[in-house]
């Protein structure tokens, strides 16, 4: 990341306003920097003298939507934000984190007399300070410029910011994407070059947490399906981690390889890290002779976690023998005297991609059959061996690589989301953008401009330079639009269009634009009957019908322990604790409940059993909801499901208005619980519930729930 430091006297400042610098960057070194800068606030419209008012800024609930946008990150962004306000910087300073559009979304004081100013130049929250609005400062520039950049008093384009010094970076996402800027401003006589060294070092630092975040995702998913593959294959089968350790294996690989532990993929198997990973990202096989066994093997590598398509989290390698010897031989058969067990020799044929298939995927000998129960690739992350499911993923997986629009018809929580991400994954356009739009949290006007974007001042508090909208973002890649039936008629009419030949146009614009995308479309109403009722537009529904696929609710599957277990398997690894068992009489209870929630409540539930086992070996029906399951429970009677109090006094109750139902109650006493068990920590507790601060401070606002101010 490169650092740019802006800065300027009085009276260049002065001459710019009047003309009598255009033209002379060329000729004066101390213009070279700073003259462009000033030149294009000047046409993007900037007042030079600062705003006339507080200038452009968000209300409340803009700005809990624009943090919302960040919630992948946030947990990640807020602590580098805290990190900043503690570092040994003067006082006297404002840490602020504002997002890609220069909003500021937090703000962190160091006290003393510059708070008074800091709130009069609007270094608030909700404050807008892109170019477009202020000019030349820290966090437009470094904004436009991608780049980590210090402007000192008069270097600002704005007058009256000229008593400030900002410094500030962009933060990044793993993919490349400017997600926010950090922000350190204090007064500009306390101007400290270190200072900017100090902010572009936690960027840096926020940027490889991210990564670092983003990849224990993955290796999280991937872990679980390798793990199920080992006990699944009869074959021998290894796990390869980078630098070729060999972490893991199955009974039959560790019998062929002489019962050694751990070792290098090269000394058991004769193959380098970089030969065994080009095959599994190019999909060939290869061959070796393992000396131990006197004949030729086959290698089928399947890279895991795949990232930028020439690295890999892990290969899963499976064995096949290319020879006459059997693949359970008996360690007594091999040769006596040669070389040790497990050692082989380095000579290797690749076979042509033709004669194992075109994608590593087909590398596994039986990915869709009767004994899978968690299929390879994307597929990874939707488990369970139930037949409904596996029958819908085996359909999904038919008509991922086509182009045509696909509609889930599922009940809310079945995982319609991670199934639409599936399906990107696995389609050709697996490497653009995959953009998701709830169309039932949106007020038609906001979806609409969501979707289609605006021009500039299209509608009162329109952004200056408009807004591209989902579809642009689309482009190339997966629009996922969840709750699609609520969508309003006039919407439907110009998503028909735009599936019709990609045509669209912004709110407030008149110019055609296009898009291509591929849609999945989610919802969980009826369809036919919103379509003889009216609601829904019965063309749309007939352009979405290319495939139909059903997620099935979790009353109707039969894999309820094995998803409990991988559940609750994840959510331990996520706490930092060692999975749990699951007691019989537990079991039993989870079975009997009707899940109205499906898996999400599930998750919920064992969430919040978790936190009450404290760690216990075995998670017992004691720690599960008090009647969960229970025929006698309110929720076989038609009444919400109510969790056992934690203390003699009674809990407090969701706010006035809140639908009442299972899964807020549960919700709602997994957020007591958490708080009660981290001391009113507010950090903590998100922690334990797997959740960023911001999800914790809004969920506990929906349901009446008071916590220690953020402040």
């Amino acid at each position: 990341m490169g650092t740019l430091t802006l800065s300027a006297s009085p009276l260049l400042w002065e001459q710019f306003l009047v003309g009598a610098l255009d033209g002379e960057a060329g000729l004066r070194p101390e213009l070279r920097s700073i003259l462009p800068r000033w030149q294009r606030s000047r046409l993007l419209g900037a007042p030079s003298t600062g705003q006339p008012d507080e200038g452009p800024s968000v209300g409340s609930l803009a700005l809990i939507e624009r943090r919302a946008r960040l919630e992948p990150v946030w947990h990640e962004l807020g602590g580098m934000l805290e990190l900043l306000s503690a570092a040994p910087l003067p006082s006297g300073r404002v840490a602020l984190l504002a997002d890609r559009e220069g909003v500021i979304l937090a703000t962190r004081s160091s006290g003393g007399d510059f708070t008074h100013h800091a709130d009069y130049v609007r270094l608030v929250e909700g404050a807008c300070w892109d170019e477009t609005s202020r000019g030349t400062n820290a966090i437009g520039t470094a904004l436009a410029e991608s780049s980590a950049v210090a402007v000192v008093g008069p270097a600002h384009y704005a007058q009256r910011h000229h008593g400030l010094v900002c410094y500030a970076a962009p933060v990044h996402d793993p993919f490349g994407e400017l997600v926010a800027v950090l922000d350190v401003t204090g007064p500009a006589g306390a101007a400290d070059p270190l200072v900017l060294v100090a902010v572009a070092s936690v960027a840096h630092a926020a940027e490889a947490r991210l990564r670092e975040v983003a990849w224990a995702r993955v290796a999280a998913v991937a872990r679980g399906g390798l793990e199920s593959r080992l006990s699944r294959e009869d074959g021998p089968v290894l796990v390869v981690e980078p630098m070729g350790r060999v972490s893991r294996c199955n009974a039959a690989a560790r019998e062929l390889l002489g019962g050694q532990g751990p070792v290098a993929v090269e000394a058991a198997l004769g193959v380098s890290w970089r030969v065994l990973t080009d095959a599994a990202l190019r999909g060939v096989a290869l061959e070796t002779r393992l000396a131990s066994r006197g004949s030729a093997w086959r290698i089928h590598a399947e890279a895991v976690g795949t990232g930028d398509g020439s690295s890999a989290l892990a290969v899963l390698v499976r064995l096949e023998s290319a020879g006459v010897q059997s693949l359970r031989a008996p360690r007594e058969a091999s040769p006596s005297g040669g070389e040790p067990p497990g050692r082989t020799d380095s000579r290797l044929a690749v076979s042509e991609p033709s004669s194992v298939g075109r994608a590593p995927r087909a590398l596994s000998r039986a990915p869709w059959g009767a004994d899978t129960v968690v299929p390879p690739g994307p597929w990874a992350a939707l488990k369970g061996s139930d037949p409904q499911h596996r029958a819908t993923l085996r359909e999904a997986e038919r008509f991922a690589p086509t182009s045509l629009p696909v509609l889930l018809l599922s009940e809310t929580g079945t995982g319609k989301e991670l199934l639409a991400r599936a399906l990107h994954a696995a389609s050709t356009v697996a490497t653009g953008p995959f953009v998701a739009v709830n169309c039932g949290a949106l007020s038609p006007a906001l979806l609409e401009s969501e979707l289609f974007g605006h021009a500039p001042g299209a509608f009162t508090g329109a952004r200056v330079g408009g807004a591209e909208g989902k579809l642009a973002a689309a482009d190339g890649g997966t629009l996922f639009l969840d709750e699609l039936a609520e969508m309003p008629p006039a919407l439907q009419v110009l998503l028909l269009r735009v599936l019709e030949d990609g045509a669209y146009s912004r709110v407030g614009e008149s110019r055609v634009r296009r898009s291509r995308f591929r849609l999945v479309g989610a919802t969980c109403r009826d369809l036919d009957a919103a379509v003889r009722s009216g609601t829904f537009r019965s063309d749309l529904y007939f352009r979405l019908q290319g495939a139909v696929l059903r997620l099935p609710p979790l009353r109707e599957r039969t894999d309820l322990p094995e998803l409990a277990h991988a559940l609750l398997k994840r959510l331990s690894a996520e706490e930092g604790l060692s999975p749990p068992g699951l007691s019989a009489a537990a079991l039993t209870r989870l079975a009997a409940h009707p899940w109205p929630g499906n898996v999400r409540e599930l998750k919920t539930v064992l969430r919040l059993s978790l936190v009450r086992a404290a760690g216990a070996p075995v998670l017992d029906e004691e720690f599960l909801p008090q009647g969960l399951g229970s025929p006698h429970s309110p929720e076989a009677q038609g009444a919400p499901l109510t969790a056992a109090p934690l203390a003699p006094s009674a809990p407090r109750q969701p706010a006035a208005g809140a639908a009442a139902g299972p899964l807020r109650e549960l919700e709602a006493r997994a957020i007591q619980e958490a708080l009660a068990l981290s001391g009113g920590n507010v950090a903590q507790a998100a922690r334990r519930l797997g959740i960023a601060r911001s999800t914790l401070y809004r969920m506990a606002e929906r349901f009446g729930i008071t916590l220690p101010s953020r402040a």
